[in-house]
Order: structure tokens, then sequence, then C-alpha cells
């Protein structure tokens, strides 16, 4: 129970960092208890935008991926879009289901790298990626969002 002052300085400052008190005990304690709903919502507010910036970036193909990973969008922490560039042997691997983790997927890259001597010319395909936390599993999942041929 808040009892002072001092008390909600300390609850906002411990519980969310992000509040700055204002001297006033009721409106401080007001804003430490309503501050992380209405944060969530503005977070998610953003979501929808960058999420069509990235729909429409696909529209452009390869360069649009490019330009939009170069956004400052996308760039948040709270989206994690990124490309991983493949060969044919990896997609064929990705499309049969073998490879199941985004782990994997980075693993064969390096494994195949190496096989071809680092010959990224062989590296015929970029696959656009969202990482995105899945509350139900407290862990990342990784969405493959499309794959571009780069013939």
């Amino acid at each position: 129970m808040v009892k002072s002052k001092s008390d909600v300085i300390s609850f906002a400052m411990d519980e969310n960092p992000k509040i700055i008190p204002t001297g006033f005990a009721q409106l401080d304690f007001l804003v430490a208890m309503v501050m992380p709903s209405i944060a969530e919502s503005i977070l998610e507010s953003w979501d929808a935008p960058v999420h069509e910036l990235a729909e429409k970036a696909k529209d452009k193909g390869l360069k649009g991926v490019d330009e939009f990973l170069q956004s400052s969008g996308s760039g948040e922490d709270r989206y994690r879009y990124g490309i991983l560039e493949i060969n044919q042997e990896i997609l064929n691997r990705l499309l049969r289901g073998e490879t199941k983790t985004f782990k994997k997927l980075q693993d064969l890259k390096d494994e195949e790298m190496i096989k071809s001597n680092y010959n990224r010319s062989l590296f015929i395909h970029t696959v656009f990626h969202h990482i995105k936390w899945l509350d139900e599993k407290n862990e990342d999942g990784v969405l493959i969002d499309s794959i571009f041929m780069n013939y």
C-alpha cells in the first residue's frame, strides 16, 4: 500500500522507469497504475503501420525490402525484421519441412557456405523473416514472411 509521496516515487521508479514523478502523490500513483496499459496500447498502435510498410516493401521486391530494413521502423527491437540468403539446397530442405528452427536454418547456411568455399553467388534465394515474441511459449518465434528468388 502506498502511504507517502516517497512511496509513490519509489513505486513509479522501481516498477516502470519511464514514469517521471510529478511531486503530487495521488497523480503519481494514478500514472504508475495506468501507464503500463496505456503504454502497451500506444506501442500496439505503431505495430500496424510498421507491418503495413513491410507489406508495401515486399511489393517492390528485394530493393524495397532492403530500403525497409534500413528504415527506423524495422530497426526497432519490437519488430525485428531481417533477411537471410540461402542456396537451393537449403530452400529444398526448408520446403520439405526438414528445417524446423531458424537456428538450424542459420547453421545450414554456415555449412553450405563452407562447402561452397564462401561463393555467395550460389546463395540465390533471400528469406525475409520477422522475429516475434510468443507469449504462450515464452520464447521468440521466427516467421518466414517471404522467399525471394534472386535470378
